[in-house]
């Protein structure tokens, strides 16, 4: 009667009203099980959010405390191609900088104790480069005798995968040395580019022995500058009229701090955008085991009603306990959240050049809390609100449903539930554009999960075939009658599908890309940097090992005199125009030929053969990105530089290029009978099918003709299968936070389902249903739930992801359909089990016990 009397207020003050309190705490503590969805939820995507965040925030600041020892200085020169001239040389010794250098280029290793050899990166280093950062070696390594200038270094995944150890010898070109150390950790190196093309590191007063450096060689040349006691503006105004002068680029350690942060840019938007997708399937599980809560809690609240309540003061009961829960759940995805970062280090290690300290921040506990307490609450009151408008009769007539009225406060949950995802996507990718996008497609898929669900009722309602069998009639039947669960577990199985789906379709472009350009009979070894007078020695001895040649081409470089009538120096000074700086300073790199090859289509004008005449005006063929880059038109002149030799040209004709072929693609072709005598180095490209001839052929090749290098495809295509095994466990594991969420939603979703059908399944029973009718009715419903679910979430990864090798990966897309396939079944049966584990707990007790344990 005291509650009967307490309850009649007709004012709402929480903080007086304790029996609210109580009741909110008493009906909670007996239905923990039913809310286990809705504290799961919450915590797998407060943990993703934390963890990601919290890492994020320390690898910023780790790359503001490492730059200087990423770069190994404190300014960086690039002069390209070309040796740095002895006028710039004496501009630093002047000065007295502190300086140090190197020369980076390709080339062939040759390991004479196994007869081992590959690609390289030769890295010649200058003085004591590096000045900050730390060169980690193999324990007996030996770096003194390499800045001695006798021995060389060679990194680790290089002497693992040849067997070397410190003391053996290569030979580079024409001369050998001796390896003093094994390198596992060069400043600015990362595993993955290491493994891609490891390097040897060779004093650079040794280089010249070699031979390697020859016409056509591509060699980039590197001065490190060393501050001291002088700022970076006094160096900098000492060294840039040399540098704009010979048309140098440099790099500051802020410029790499900026670079690292645009380098690292899209890694940040895709954990951001994992851990939202994570907490956006975790609020579809919150408003799910709310809005399946409060349809359970419908005699409670009609109860409550009759006693005199007001449908505000039964919302405060269960708004309590999704606060109170939610904070619960915030909490415990907190915690998480700060242990699962000290995981991610090790997980990325191989894609990043530092070392990352994982250190505390309240940032990231902050934004977790924020957003957990947001989510739990936003998600639920919509379905919350509906159990203000439970009627008393409903305790009487329990088909009567509450009425869903219009009102102002319905509107603006939903609006909030809109803006919330929209704001935190765009929170998270730090971008307004990018972040509506990827809301709108993840809106767009939902809205799509959400009308097939739609559908399934629909048509299963319109055909139900109504002379089928009793356990087929029953479990069609749960897909449309009261109480079922159909969109919700569309949606949400489809959500999570779609995303592995997704991950397995851009995974097999990337490698397929690669793999298309080496399939049938196209080229898969190429080999550079052939001098003229090694042609015909060349020819014959490729002839000898029974290689066939599928393309011999010359290679020219030049460099552009004027465009258009305009010199270069005149279009550097012209601000109005948008071509970039580097397409009119470049070296570019030609070739002659009379016709076309298969990786080339001609868009317009006449692709000219040859030129006849001396006097002939010289038409070339440019590629299409060149063409629009430089803003071209057929017939616009063109004077290139060859080798100090002025040639005037006109633009003939377009050609669209495929890049992705091995082939000898160039962005300009000149017709023959014009560069025949100019100075040129050659390309060979040829097949070899057999991986033992391969090998025998680059052994023989290397020790003959040590300055060529070959590219083998084969070799290439192993060492990306090693990297993209690494990227796609790192994939997996961050993927694993929105799949968990997922798994979690659709369990949970299905347990609440199960006290949903509770009922039901003993009215069967007791009227005499098997055990194996209603298992077979189980796993028929579950089996189209699955189904569909998981068919439309692969079908619409089919569209996303060539949309994302297309347009955003440029790359061709190569369809996986066998991994569909097998995503798609599993999908099934996962549903199909968590259905029939969750169902048993009915089937294995009588139905007298369970009425009585719901009484």
């Amino acid at each position: 009667m005291d509650y009967i009397i307490k309850i009649k207020r007709k004012k709402i003050n929480l903080l007086k009203d304790r029996w609210i309190w109580k009741l909110a705490f008493k009906d909670a503590r007996h239905n923990i099980g039913r809310l286990f969805l809705f504290i799961s939820s919450i915590v797998i995507g407060i943990a993703a959010l934390v963890a990601i965040n919290a890492f994020n925030i320390n690898l910023q600041n780790d790359i503001d405390d490492q730059a200087k020892e990423l770069l190994g200085a404190d300014l960086e020169i690039d002069a390209d191609n070309e040796e740095f001239t002895t006028e710039f040389i004496s501009l630093l010794d002047s000065n007295q900088l502190i300086y140090g250098g190197d020369a980076e280029f390709p080339s062939m290793v040759y390991f004479p104790k196994n007869e081992g050899s590959r690609l390289i990166r030769v890295k010649a280093i200058e003085g004591n480069f590096p000045f900050y950062g730390e060169i980690m070696v193999w324990e007996g390594s030996d770096t003194e005798t390499f800045y001695g200038g006798e021995t060389v270094m060679i990194d680790e995944n290089l002497a693992l995968q040849f067997d070397i150890q410190v003391g053996d010898s290569l030979r580079l070109g024409r001369a050998g040395f001796i390896i003093s150390a094994i390198v596992t950790q060069f400043p600015g190196n990362t595993t993955i580019s290491t493994s891609f093309a490891p390097s040897v590191y060779l004093p650079y007063p040794r280089l010249e022995e070699t031979g390697l450096i020859q016409y056509g060689s591509r060699v980039d040349y590197h001065k490190y500058i060393l501050f001291g006691d002088k700022s970076e503006e006094e160096v900098l105004a000492l060294l840039k009229p040399s540098m704009d002068k010979y048309d140098y680029r440099y790099d500051t350690v802020e410029e790499e701090k900026e670079n690292l942060g645009e380098n690292f840019n899209n890694l940040y938007k895709f954990f951001n955008l994992l851990s939202f997708v994570a907490l956006i399937l975790g609020s579809i599980g919150v408003a799910s085991s709310v809005h399946i809560y409060i349809r359970e809690k419908r005699e409670v609240a009609a109860v409550l009603r009759c006693l005199g309540a007001s449908g505000w003061q039964v919302f405060y009961i269960f708004f309590l306990q999704v606060v109170l829960l939610g904070f619960i759940g915030t909490a415990i995805g907190i915690v998480h959240g700060i242990l699962i970062q000290y995981l991610l280090p090790y997980i990325v290690k191989d894609f990043i050049p530092i070392k990352v300290n994982i250190q505390f921040s309240w940032i990231p506990v902050a934004e977790g809390l924020l957003v957990g307490l947001i989510m739990s609450v936003l998600f639920a009151v919509l379905p919350l609100s509906n159990i203000r408008l439970i009627s008393p009769l409903a305790i009487l007539r329990s088909a009567i449903e509450p009425v869903k009225k219009i009102s102002k406060f319905r509107y603006f949950i939903l609006f909030c539930m809109l803006m919330f995802p929209w704001l935190f996507a765009v929170s998270q990718t730090k971008s307004l554009i990018q972040g509506s996008l990827f809301f709108a497609g993840l809106l767009v898929t939902f809205c799509l999960l959400w009308l097939i669900g739609w559908l399934i009722i629909h048509f299963t309602r319109r055909f139900f075939p109504v002379r089928a069998r009793f356990v087929w009639r029953q479990s069609l039947a749960n897909l449309f009658r009261p109480n079922n669960q159909t969109i919700i577990l569309v949606v949400v199985i489809g959500l999570g599908s779609f995303l592995l789906a997704n991950m397995a379709m851009i995974q097999n472009s990337l490698l397929g890309q690669v793999e298309f350009a080496g399939s049938g009979e196209r080229p898969n070894t190429v080999l550079f940097d052939i001098q003229p007078y090694q042609k015909n020695e060349l020819l014959e001895f490729v002839d000898e090992e029974n290689i066939e040649v599928q393309q011999f081409v010359p290679i020219v470089t030049t460099r552009l005199k004027s465009v258009k009538g305009r010199t270069i120096e005149e279009w550097q000074e012209d601000t109005t125009d948008h071509i970039p700086n580097w397409s009119l300073t470049r070296e570019y790199r030609v070739t002659y030929r009379d016709s076309l090859i298969d990786s080339e289509t001609l868009i317009t004008g006449e692709f000219i053969s040859s030129i006849s005449k001396t006097n002939d005006s010289v038409f070339i063929s440019i590629e299409q990105g060149m063409f629009d880059r430089m803003s071209l038109q057929v017939g616009d002149e063109i004077e290139f530089n060859v080798q100090g030799l002025p040639v005037t040209t006109y633009v003939g004709s377009v050609r669209k290029v495929d890049w992705q072929r091995i082939q000898t693609n160039f962005m300009v072709v000149f017709p023959t009978g014009i560069l025949e005598k100019a100075p040129q180095f050659y390309v060979l490209v040829s097949r070899i099918d057999q991986r033992e001839k391969a090998a025998s052929f680059q052994k023989a090749l290397v020790k003959k003709f040590p300055n060529i290098s070959m590219i083998d495809l084969t070799l290439i295509l192993a060492t990306l299968d090693e990297i993209f095994d690494k990227v796609k466990m790192v994939i997996q594991f961050m993927a694993l936070f929105s799949v968990l969420t997922g798994l979690v939603v659709l369990s949970g979703a299905v347990v609440n389902s199960k006290y949903a059908r509770l009922k039901e399944n003993v009215l069967l029973r007791t009227i005499g249903a098997l055990k194996k009718q209603l298992v077979g009715m189980t796993l028929i419903e579950y089996g189209y739930l699955g189904m569909f679910a998981g068919f439309t979430g692969s079908l619409l990864s089919i569209v996303t992801s060539w949309i994302l090798a297309k347009y955003f990966f440029e790359i061709e897309f190569f369809p996986d359909f066998i991994s569909l396939a097998i995503i798609w079944i599993l999908v099934s049966l996962l549903t199909i089990l968590v259905g029939w584990f969750n169902t048993r707990s009915i089937l294995n007790r009588s139905p007298l016990e369970v009425l009585r344990k719901e009484v």
